[in-house]
């Protein structure tokens, strides 16, 4: 996938590294006018995709987002819970 976006342009590329592959659609791809509506794009889908970049027309990402950070504090969170008591007639 190619991620420099057409001259004077911003790409939005979302991707999942499992379900994206397999979804109708594809991972998300779009070319905005501006930046801030490329931003927003991003912003909005942030939630659907681990990773979202912006990148420029030279194929410079300026903007990240993605719910991949949540992601990781949870398991980080998770990994730090004591195991719990899993065979409930040892009480």
């Amino acid at each position: 996938m190619q991620v420099q976006a057409p001259k004077g342009q911003y790409r939005v590329i979302g991707q999942d590294p499992i379900d994206t592959l397999t979804w109708p659609s594809g991972p998300l791809c779009k070319d905005c006018e501006t930046f801030d509506e490329a931003r927003d794009l991003a912003e909005r889908n942030g939630e659907l995709y681990l990773w979202i970049y912006v990148y420029d027309d030279n194929g410079k990402c300026l903007y990240e987002a993605g719910c991949y950070r949540q992601q990781l504090k949870m398991i980080e969170e998770l990994e730090q819970e004591p195991p719990g008591n899993l065979d409930p007639g040892s009480n």
